[in-house]
């Protein structure tokens, strides 16, 4: 599936979620990826992300345009790394609070130990 999957018109309530396809795969790592091969400085971007203040909007300006260019970058050179699924409001709710209570964590963690048993 890729963004351009779009609903049909009758169901424009729909927003897209990307996710990573694999659980054990890391956005940071991807995303490190990316900043490496644009030539662009990892440690500080990483550094700036985790002491951003509300002000800053040079820097913020620069980790939007970084991460955006970086989901590029991603969807581009990895696509199988990447799920797109159009949902609704309801379902994103839905998805959220699976996620608040880790139970999207812990089926997974439950899948990947059922799959090592044939490995």
């Amino acid at each position: 599936m890729t963004p351009a999957d779009a609903p049909e018109t009758a169901d424009r309530s729909r927003h897209v979620h990307v996710r990573l396809s694999d659980e054990q795969s890391s956005i940071y790592d991807l995303i490190t990826e990316y900043l490496q091969a644009s030539g662009k400085a990892p440690d500080w971007y990483w550094r700036t992300a985790g002491h951003l203040e509300g002000n800053e909007a040079d820097n913020l300006e620069e980790l939007l345009s970084s991460a955006f260019e970086a989901g590029a970058f991603i969807a581009h050179d990895h696509p199988e790394d990447v799920t797109f699924k159009w949902v609704t409001e309801e379902e994103c709710e839905k998805e959220r609070k699976r996620e608040e209570r880790g139970e999207m964590r812990e089926a997974a963690k439950k899948e990947r130990s059922s799959l090592s048993h044939y490995a």
